[in-house]
């Protein structure tokens, strides 16, 4: 499977109109974030990770669509995301098959040392819109064929 690890925070304030969101709720910015990356999750069927500096103890994970492959993972308060995400991408089995993205300098090039493809906020944001888009047609798609095929065969006179 394939994973994209988003450096959240980072992403969210390198971002204008996620900065703009911020400024009234992390929260929502982080969840306008989220609903912008499930274009990519459902689309491609990557395995999201969006990973968000916290001040609990101990590592939490919250599954925001009620399914596994896509997650909120807050860091520890004695690890920062980046640190959490390096550590990610060096569990992955395969780490050609993982992305993160960052506007963090150091986060993709650890990502890159470790085999990872590392992604700048703005080409998240035009995969994500090009995978809206794909999502977009299909359903159009669908929609078009379901009609052609569909007669009422059942002769209500």
């Amino acid at each position: 499977m394939n994973h994209l690890f988003i450096d959240a925070y980072n992403v969210i304030c390198a971002t204008d109109s996620l900065r703009q969101v911020m400024q009234g709720s992390l929260d929502a910015a982080r969840d306008q974030l989220a609903e912008i990356v499930r274009s990519i999750h459902d689309a491609e069927g990557f395995h999201i990770v969006l990973v968000l500096d916290s001040r609990q103890d101990s590592i939490q994970v919250e599954h925001p669509y009620k399914v596994k492959t896509f997650e909120f993972v807050y860091a520890p308060a004695e690890v920062s995301a980046d640190g959490v995400i390096e550590r990610m991408v060096a569990q992955v089995e395969k780490s050609v098959d993982t992305t993160v993205v960052s506007n963090d300098r150091m986060v993709r090039e650890s990502a890159r040392a470790n085999g990872a493809l590392a992604l700048r906020p703005e080409a998240l944001l035009e995969w994500a819109r090009a995978c809206e888009s794909r999502l977009l047609h299909e359903a159009r798609r669908r929609r078009d064929v379901n009609r052609k095929e569909f007669r009422n065969s059942i002769n209500l006179e």
